[in-house]
């Protein structure tokens, strides 16, 4: 096969797939074909899982996969698979195990070798194309294996099934099933002190990931007034905010820092961290009243909406660190450059404020633009005033930003993910209902149409992946988690049932293919595809646990609907894990947050009046920002509330009414209703005080 000459993968829609569509290894993507021919040729599998944004993916591509020699021995001994991760999270999930339980660490490139019967018998990440660090080169890889295969079939065969047998047992999570919240909490908090940066923030040494479930945990207790988690919470916000990991020039933040100090990121840009760190700076600003993280949340939700959101209204999956060859080279500047796109006062201001005169802080004399200085100390620098040197600062920025947008940019992996997509309208509704900024609300509200007229099917299961009107992948827990939070966010956001609606029809038709008889929440579900080991982890990663998201979203749809069977679901799927949560709270925050929700009495608010009077507006404000999770809130959708509306949600029965132009909120807690108040500041007492 020629370099130039199409593979199989030219015929999937993922891109990641598609940049390896004209690779010399004889690719198949996963699927019969492929694994039919290793079962009837007796082959061994490799099998090769990555993302479009994966900076060593696209090194080894380069390095091995693009080279003549590796793929003809690769496709004279082997059956290759190339799999995107992010549309089979499960395929990763049980080889990435796999890897670990054999290596003691993975990551991307993932790289496995597989017997006929899809049962692991060795792997690694990247391989290099020589011998370095210690690791084999590819090739020498691919003739090791090759020869094993042939000369001691029976030994890796035994094995692999060793470590299949291994590998059913790791989503065992035995525990008591009784959990103290509060002292797991302090058990966590105490580790995640004993980690953190008190001078740079984050957790641990470089790299530095922004784990958005850790700050959503330090926010709930520094929202209670603990001193030490609100201290780790706002020194790592700012610093994550101040450094080169945030996109100073366009918003939104990178995937993580190479450094402790939060200043070089490597430089792809995923969805998910962007949906979350925007929810996360948002809410923080307003439950810890810190205004200065509004901005932050504001400029990362812009991101979103100017360069992820597709024309239909869902959200692309994430954009690569590369460009033109060069990592970073798209967000990175010189002096030069600078001078060269902006007038001079501009210029001078954002070349003393990022000290770009001085000593480059990347690569080739690059650097990532970053406040050195105070604006204060701008100011003086430029011998001009404090405001003369922010509005010089501020047309310099958005006059950069238009530049940068000429330049080639990265690729942009522009496919939809169902539960990417639930996380963006989950962050999206909130911002826009809590910060009263109705273009995020109307932004979620597109996304979320997408994502119930598209990936929603009418058999309640979802699609994973869709691009270019093409569906792909496998449904996961993740998705039918953040889907359902997404749509009860936008309920609670702008009061139309059919969110509702479809939350409940998509929890009734999946949630019992993800229940284990224990109530645990696997990560796949029974009606998919049989592999090696049925995927169970309910420790948080990039992204919360989705047990813990699906717990969340059970507990709010059954306070709002009154079935109890939802709350009853959330809590046996959290008391599934507590084995887990007894031996690493700290890997658990998420599931944390659930278990405090659920050992509180559920609290529901429903404000009746029309959305656009000044009334309603005062109670929901006050609502949105005094109410403490799991509080739910129901804002009617019209005065008097629609006869569908009250059939969806119980709680509007006998609040239909409501004098012109005074909204009343009423509230229940644990079971008993307060007579109904119209003043914001007595809604503000009564949501602040213990239930």
């Amino acid at each position: 096969m020629s370099e130039t000459r199409p593979n199989r993968l030219a015929r999937e829609s993922s891109p990641y797939l598609l940049q390896h569509a004209h690779n010399p290894v004889d690719w198949y993507p996963w699927g019969e074909e492929a694994l039919a021919r290793a079962r009837d040729e007796g082959r061994p599998i490799l099998l090769s899982v990555g993302y479009a944004a994966c900076h060593w993916c696209h090194v080894m591509e380069r390095e091995s996969f693009e080279d003549a020699g590796v793929a003809t021995f690769l496709n004279a001994n082997f059956v290759a698979i190339k799999v995107d991760r992010e549309e089979r999270p499960d395929i990763d999930a049980v080889y990435m195990t796999a890897v670990q339980a054999l290596t003691g660490s993975g990551g991307w490139p993932l790289t496995v070798f597989l017997t006929p019967s899809l049962e692991p018998f060795y792997g690694g990440t990247y391989f290099p194309p020589d011998r370095r660090w210690g690791r084999p080169s590819f090739l020498e890889l691919l003739h090791a294996v090759a020869q094993a295969w042939a000369e001691r079939r029976d030994e890796v065969v035994r094995q692999a099934a060793q470590l299949a047998e291994h590998l059913a047992a790791v989503s065992s999570h035995p525990g008591s099933g009784h959990l103290d919240p509060d002292r797991a909490s302090r058990t966590a908090l105490s580790h995640l002190s004993a980690t953190h940066d008190p001078r740079h923030g984050g957790f641990g040494g470089a790299p530095k990931f922004p784990t958005a479930s850790r700050l959503f945990f330090l926010l709930r207790l520094a929202a209670s007034a603990n001193a030490a988690a609100r201290t780790m919470l706002t020194v790592t916000l700012d610093t994550m905010a101040a450094g080169g990991m945030y996109d100073w020039v366009g918003g939104g933040f990178h995937r993580y820092s190479v450094d402790e100090t939060w200043l070089i990121p490597h430089f792809e840009k995923m969805l998910y961290d962007n949906a979350l760190l925007a929810r996360a700076y948002g809410e923080a600003a307003l439950r810890l009243g810190e205004p200065r993280w509004v901005e932050i949340a504001r400029e990362t939700a812009d991101y979103l909406v100017r360069e992820m959101q597709g024309p239909e209204g869902g959200f692309f999956s994430s954009t690569d660190a590369d460009s033109e060859g060069t990592e970073g080279l798209y967000f990175t500047w010189t002096a030069d450059e600078v001078r060269a796109a902006l007038p001079g006062d501009e210029a001078e201001a954002v070349v003393r404020l990022c000290a770009l005169d001085g000593p480059a802080n990347f690569e080739d004399g690059r650097s990532v633009l970053r406040p050195h200085l105070s604006m204060a100390e701008a100011a003086g620098a430029l011998g001009c005033g404090v405001d003369e040197a922010a509005a010089r600062v501020e047309r310099g920025r958005r006059a950069l930003l238009e530049v940068r947008r000429r330049r080639v940019p990265p690729l942009t992996d522009d496919k939809r993910l169902a539960g990417w997509n639930g996380m963006a309208i989950w962050a999206l509704a909130w911002l826009g209902a809590a910060a009263e900024e109705p273009r995020y609300l109307e932004v979620a509200r597109r996304a979320g149409e997408f994502v119930v007229g598209e990936l929603l099917r009418p058999t309640g299961s979802l699609g994973r992946s869709w691009r270019a009107g093409a569906r792909a992948g496998a449904e996961a827990l993740e998705d039918v988690a953040w889907v359902a939070a997404g749509l009860v966010e936008l309920f609670q956001a702008d009061g139309e049932p059919r969110w509702l609606e479809a939350a409940l029809r998509l929890v009734d038709a999946r949630l019992p293919h993800y229940r284990g008889a224990d109530g645990a929440l696997f990560d796949a579900p029974d009606d998919g595809e049989r592999l090696p080991m049925r995927p169970r982890d309910a420790m948080d990663g990039a992204t919360a646990a989705s047990p813990a998201v699906l717990a969340g979203a059970l507990l709010r749809l059954a306070a709002l609907t009154g079935r109890s069977d939802l709350a009853e679901a959330a809590r046996q799927a959290v008391a599934a894990e507590s084995g887990l949560l007894e031996r690493a709270p700290e890997a658990c925050t998420s599931l944390l947050v659930a278990a405090a929700e659920l050992a509180e009495p559920p609290r529901e608010l429903v404000v009746v009046g029309e959305p656009g009077w000044p009334s309603t507006r005062g109670l929901l404000r006050a609502a949105r920002r005094a109410a403490r999770p799991p509080t739910v809130i129901a804002p009617a959708p019209a005065v008097p509330v629609p006869a569908a509306a009250v059939a969806s949600v119980p709680l509007f029965a006998g609040r239909e009414r409501t004098d012109e132009g005074r909204a009343l909120a009423y509230l229940c807690e644990g079971g008993a209703c307060r007579l109904p108040l119209d003043d914001p500041d007595a809604l503000s007492r009564a949501l602040a005080a213990d239930p």
